[in-house]
């Protein structure tokens, strides 16, 4: 699924726009023992309830491509494509299907504390533009996508806080409860590609890109576990690294988080994630005076680890930060603004330094610097 498909079925999830037809739940407490199961029918909802639910399957379509979304396959003729079709077709009514299901996430799924899996079904009537008549009306076709989502969220402890009753009109401290947090995994089956369904395939999140979360994907899945950003990026600066003869030195990584967030701050709106060819990397290197030699080692050892396809610039380069940690010190600098940075060597030792613009503070006080 590309951005445009991922953002039609986002807007699914306001209270007069979805078609939803139940919304199942079931709540596992930290020794992975079932508390309560339910199932609910959106309609029959106070409107703030239903838009907390809303909210949370919406939030299991956030994140970007190949960091927190990953396109798995499904072999539906495999156990766990054929639950997950039967799940589907049945629009989530085949009780049996819907807890062997709960029973092959809990028994695999490894996660500290109590969480909740929930889990709805949708039925999408897809608009299409009627291309003999010049207008913006949208028209609908006969093409019906019926999908679900999955989301597992935590459920945590709140802290007690102090509360207005209106009973006695006064303040009174409330003791700590449950809450459901945002998901920190999920999945839509089928994915929604071309205003059409493909059976063969589910679209997965994760919250913390650091852990993809196998033992779900195994349970769920039954399939390979994609590669992390993690390990995409460190597989990267791996190979950049040991091809170059000082090793990966801060002009090289600046040099690249630069150019790369420039290029994906101009492609935001593009439903395709961007790619960087091996050969724009070599380019990069060669304005770091990179001797040709290096680059071309680099090119080669690329080529065997990664092949000839490019690589997703949003694992080269994070646009939200730009974050430089020592043993003692770390440095966090607005992702734009990475060129006021630099490394030197002063006296014989190495230092990091920043120019300043502007007012400085230390702390939230502000301070002179003579």
């Amino acid at each position: 699924m590309n951005r445009k498909d991922i953002a039609q079925i986002r807007r699914r999830f306001a209270p007069e726009k979805n078609d939803i037809s139940i919304i199942h739940g079931c709540y596992v407490n930290e020794k992975g023992e079932i508390v309560s199961t339910f199932s609910k029918f959106p309609l029959s909802l106070p409107e703030s309830e239903a838009e907390h639910y809303l909210g949370v399957f919406k939030k299991t379509l956030g994140g970007a491509s190949k960091r927190n979304q990953f396109t798995l396959e499904v072999h539906p003729d495999d156990p766990t494509g054929q639950l997950l079709r039967q799940l589907q077709t049945s629009s989530l009514t085949d009780e049996k299907a819907v807890t062997q299901f709960y029973k092959a996430i809990i028994d695999k799924l490894e996660m500290d504390g109590n969480y909740l899996i929930l889990m709805m079904h949708d039925t999408y009537s897809v608009p299409y533009k009627k291309t003999d008549i010049h207008t913006d009306s949208p028209d609908f076709s006969d093409k019906v996508f019926n999908y679900i989502m999955v989301s597992v969220c935590p459920v945590k402890l709140t802290k007690p806080q102090l509360t207005f009753f209106s009973d006695d009109r006064d303040f009174h401290t409330v003791e700590p409860d449950l809450a459901v947090a945002g998901p920190a995994l999920g999945f839509m089956y089928p994915v929604f590609e071309d205003g059409g369904a493909d059976v063969n395939a589910a679209l997965y999140y994760t919250k913390d890109t650091e852990n993809i979360h196998a033992d779900f994907i195994d349970a769920v899945f039954g399939t390979d576990v994609p590669e992390s950003a993690a390990d995409t990026r460190d597989a990267f600066y791996g190979v950049l690294g040991d091809s170059l003869e000082q090793g990966l030195t801060f002009d090289v990584v600046q040099t690249l988080h630069e150019n790369i967030t420039a290029q994906l701050a101009d492609r935001k709106k593009d439903a395709a994630p961007l790619q960087v060819s091996c050969k724009e990397i070599a380019s990069l290197l060669d304005s770091c005076h990179v001797p040709s030699k290096e680059q071309e080692r680099f090119d080669e050892a690329y080529l065997e680890q990664f092949g000839a396809v490019g690589m997703e610039a949003a694992m080269i380069a994070d646009q939200k930060k730009f974050e430089i940690a020592t043993e003692n010190v770390t440095v966090s600098v607005d992702p734009d603004r990475s060129d006021l940075v630099e490394m030197k060597r002063i006296d014989g030792r190495r230092a990091i330094m920043i120019w300043v613009e502007g007012d400085v503070s230390v702390n939230g006080v502000d301070v002179v610097i003579p």
